[in-house]
């Protein structure tokens, strides 16, 4: 991360209204919805845009639910018939 030499809490810091993450190529386009305050006007909510990889969004995923202290649900392993089917 790169350290910035000032901290504006009216510009830095808000509440997480909500997300969208959408395939783009090789990446994936994640959007992040906030505010400062309860949104009157959509002038109220601030859009952020990240390109992220998809090993970015995995070691994201992995570590929100750490620090939640939750454990990541696990994959399903495919039934036989899938199995077979995939050889």
């Amino acid at each position: 991360m790169v350290d910035t030499p000032e901290t504006d809490p009216e510009r830095d810091f808000g509440v997480l209204l909500g997300w969208k993450a959408t395939p783009a190529g090789n990446q994936t386009l994640l959007i992040m919805q906030s505010t400062r305050k309860t949104p009157q006007s959509n002038d109220d909510v601030r859009e952020f845009r990240y390109f992220i990889t998809k090993e970015q969004a995995v070691l994201l995923g992995n570590y929100l639910y750490m620090v939640a202290g939750e454990t990541p649900p696990r994959r399903k392993r495919p039934g036989l018939i899938e199995r077979i089917l995939s050889r």
